[in-house]
Formats: structure tokens, C-alpha cells, sequence
């Protein structure tokens, strides 16, 4: 619930306030498709669309009651318009900001903030599953983590929340300084610090630079930062800081101590921890090695907040991501595919690397790559690197696509079956042609890359 005395604190002009009356909106919405009369509307102007050449049409349906939009449109385009209260401003992003913070300081709920170069939204998605136990709790769907995604997930936040976990994203520095200042966290968790945006970050000090700002902002406002000592940045950042702090690590000695088991019949990762001087055991109803890593970092959060060991334990077993597109698994006429396409950077190939190499199989095990966007000048060395890679591991069959890829082809030259499209469909109708009962396909690289295209033809047309 949105009260109307939130609306009338955000700074701009407000006309027709007497529309505003009640009890105040159910939320915010920035989709003119499914905005309805219960919703404050911002307009937003995208990359793509302006939220704001709608607002008329809304005005005149009587879909909107109230709208944020900026002054120099209601200037210009927004007086005549009737039966709606507006509130102008400069900014309409920077004011959806304002109305987040002036909510969540309404609302004043525990909040813990998720960062790093990967990993982020399956740990955000674990550790909600494990703190529901414990709380009534909101988090951040899919991966709304940016300026616009995580004040829409704050403006959420109910009387009935008593905790919500929150995804911060960041490809630009700063970003994070400026998520933190609307969501005020009171805890912070870094996944780890990799080869993530570095078209803008430059380097891994860079990137470490940027996702430190939760740790920072956390330090000098909030309660309490959550360790993860076998990360090579975090254990040096987390080196003489005197905040109250919370570690886990499966190398280093820390207040959670995990070990790997290795997997079950369904390759899910069976993890054996230590807390307090008892040892404890489950497993995490997702694939892959990742799984281990994101799975601890949610044992860490559970344990600090009080979650019941056999809840913890019942939460990993039975999670079911919504947030889907990562690490996606199943079995196609006979084929495995392990669609992993949702984004891609160095870090998060290679680990996929690590589970198809561990992954048992009599069949033969296909991997499909493409560009792995926003390296910058790294491009050309992390392509030929991952290459490379790929070759060390001896996997049967290699197929690469995109202009930066072409590196990886290069670099994968000592493997026997090494392949390079220029055309995504001549890929997909060779690698169509080439598999067969008993094999395992892995497909991975950036979303802009669209591999979800190849997967269609592959196992769809």
C-alpha cells in the first residue's frame, strides 16, 4: 500500500490532489499494458519506449488516477488532460527512488542486500527459500536488480513483510552507492568478484571496487556483512575489518564451515557443513557445481538469522527457482540439454566447464558457446582463453558463434571436433544433424546473444 502521504512527500509539483483520496494506491506500476486504477503510475522513458505517450490515453480511458511524469511533459502535454492528479517532476526515475526510500523508512523492515559478478539470483532465490522459514518475507523477483527493478521491488513491501532480501546488480561504477542509499540494507553478501562488465570495470579491482559498495554502505549504516573467505577479494577486503561480520568457506576456517560431497543420482549438490561444533548435511534441489557455492552462501544467511537447521535442510531440498534461465536441465528425445544461456562471463563459463566435465554421461558431450558481451579490451585474451579451456577439458564436440568467439575457436585448436559459425542457424541445423540418444548438450553465452534460438531449432523445428 501506497499512502497518499508518500505520494504528497516526493518533491515536484502536485496538481488535482483532490483525486487523491482513500486510503492510497496498492502499488506502483511503470507497464501501461496492466497498470489498472489501483496503481500509481510512473511514467518512464526506457531505451526503447516512453511511458509518458501513454499517459493520455490512460487519462482518457479512466485506467490511471494518478501518474508521476515529468514537468516538461504535463508543460506540454498534460494540463488539459482531466480526472487524474499528477505529480511533475524533473526526473520521473530518480522520483520512483525517493518514493522507494520514503516507503521502506515507512515500513522499516530488515533488509539484506545480494551482490557480486555471479551467482546473485540463484543466491538471492536459496536464501529467500530458507529465510521464509523464519519470516514473512519479500525479495526481489526475477532479476529486478537495477535503479528502476529494485525500488519496485522495495514499493512492494507490506505491513505483513517482516524481512526481504534484495538483488543489487551493477555494470557501471556507483550504481551500487546509489541502490544502497534507496534500499538502506541492513546486511550485505557479496557472491564473489570475477570477470564480470569489464568493458566498463577495466579489471578485477575494478569490479571489486564497484560490488564493495554494499560492503562500504553496510559498514558505516547497516548491521552486519556475510564473508565468503575462498573468494581471494572478499577474504583480503574482510582482513582487519572490526563491523560485526558473519564468514563461510569450504577452505578457510569461518562461522560456517562447508564441504562438498559431490552430487546425488540427479547431479544435485550434497553439501556437509559445520556450525558451532555440529556438523549438518542436505542437499540443493538445483544442477550443477555453482549449486554448492550459492547454497552456502544461503546455509550462511539461514544460520546468522536463526533458521532451524532441518528447515534449512528442507528449504535446499525442495527449492524451486522462479527466477529461472540458469543452469536449466532436461531431457530432450533421448538427448541432455543444459541450457545455461542466460548470461555469460568468464567466471561463469569455466564453472559450467567444471560441472559438464563432472557430469556422467556414456554419451558424448556437446559444448555450444557464444560471445560473451561487455569484456572490453579483455575480449580478445578471455575468448582465446576460454578456448583453450575448453580444449584442457577434452570435451568431444565444440561449436562457437559471434565475431568474439571466433577467439575461442582459436584457442580450442587442438581439439578434435572445434567448430566456427558465422551463421547462428548453420550452427544449430549442424549440431541438429550431429547429436544423438545419450549425448549432453551445454549451451552458454550472453543474453544478447539469443542462443535460446539455437535451442529451438535444435530440439523444437
Amino acid at each position: 500500500m501506497i499512502t497518499i502521504n508518500e505520494i504528497l512527500a516526493l518533491k515536484g509539483e502536485k496538481i488535482n490532489t483532490g483525486v487523491l483520496s482513500g486510503k492510497g494506491f496498492r502499488g506502483v506500476s511503470i507497464d501501461s499494458r496492466t497498470v489498472n486504477g489501483s496503481e500509481l503510475f510512473f511514467a518512464i522513458k526506457g531505451g526503447s519506449n516512453d511511458g509518458h505517450n501513454y499517459v493520455s490515453d490512460l487519462v482518457k480511458k479512466k485506467i490511471i488516477k494518478a501518474a508521476v511524469v515529468n514537468k516538461k511533459w504535463y508543460d506540454r502535454s498534460g494540463k488539459s488532460l482531466k480526472g487524474c492528479s499528477f505529480v511533475a517532476v524533473k526526473d520521473t526515475i530518480k522520483t520512483l527512488g525517493e518514493l522507494a526510500v520514503i516507503h521502506r523508512d515507512l515500513m522499516n523492515i530488515p533488509i539484506a542486500a545480494i551482490a557480486g559478478s555471479n551467482g546473485k539470483t540463484t543466491t538471492k532465490d536459496l536464501a529467500a527459500a530458507v529465510l521464509s522459514k523464519k519470516f514473512n518475507l519479500l525479495k526481489t523477483e526475477g532479476n529486478f536488480n537495477n535503479h528502476i527493478g529494485l525500488p519496485l521491488t522495495l514499493l512492494r513491501i507490506e505491513e505483513k513483510h517482516d524481512f526481504c532480501v534484495l538483488e543489487t546488480g551493477s555494470n557501471h561504477f556507483n550504481e551500487l552507492e546509489y541502490l544502497c542509499r534507496i534500499a538502506k540494507p541492513d546486511a550485505a553478501l557479496v557472491t564473489n568478484i570475477g570477470r564480470e562488465h569489464l568493458e566498463f570495470f577495466k579489471n578485477l579491482n575494478g569490479v571489486a571496487k564497484e560490488e564493495f559498495q554494499v560492503y562500504d554502505w553496510v559498514r558505516k549504516n547497516g548491521s552486519v556483512c556475510f564473508y565468503d573467505l575462498n573468494d581471494d577479494y572478499i577474504r583480503k577486503y574482510k582482513k582487519n575489518k572490526k563491523e560485526d561480520s558473519f564468514t563461510y568457506s569450504y577452505n578457510y576456517s569461518a562461522d560456517v564451515k562447508g564441504t562438498m560431497c559431490g552430487y546425488d543420482k540427479m547431479f544435485r549438490p550434497v553439501i556437509s557443513y559445520k556450525y558451532n561444533g555440529k556438523t549438518y548435511k542436505t542437499y540443493v534441489n538445483t544442477f550443477g557445481k555453482h549449486s554448492f557455492y550459492n547454497g552456502l552462501a544461503a546455509i550462511a544467511l539461514g544460520v546468522y538469522f536463526g533458521v532451524r537447521a532441518a528447515d534449512i535442510a528442507e528449504a535446499l531440498q525442495n527449492f524451486n527457482s522462479h527466477s529461472g534461465k540458469r543452469m536449466q536441465v532436461e531431457t530432450k528425445d533421448g538427448i541432455v540439454l543444459i541450457n545455461d544461456a542466460y548470461n555469460s562471463n568468464p567466471d561463469s563459463v569455466k564453472l559450467g566447464f567444471e560441472t559438464l566435465k563432472e557430469y556422467k554421461t556414456k554419451g558424448r558431450k556437446h559444448v555450444i558457446l557464444a560471445d560473451m558481451l561487455e569484456m572490453g579490451k579483455a575480449s580478445e585474451k578471455e575468448h582465446l582463453n576460454i578456448g583453450k579451456a575448453a580444449a584442457q577439458m577434452k570435451f568431444d564436440f565444440l561449436y562457437t558463434y559471434g565475431k568474439d568467439s571466433f577467439q575461442t575457436f582459436k584457442g580450442a585448436k587442438n581439439l578434435k571436433n572445434n567448430f566456427y559459425f558465422n551463421i547462428k542457424d548453420d550452427m544449430a541445423e549442424f549440431v541438429k544433424s550431429n547429436i544423438r540418444k545419450g549425448d549432453i548438450v551445454y549451451v552458454k553465452g550472453s543474453r544478447g546473444m539469443k542462443l535460446e534460438e539455437v535451442i529451438q531449432k535444435i530440439f523444437i523445428n
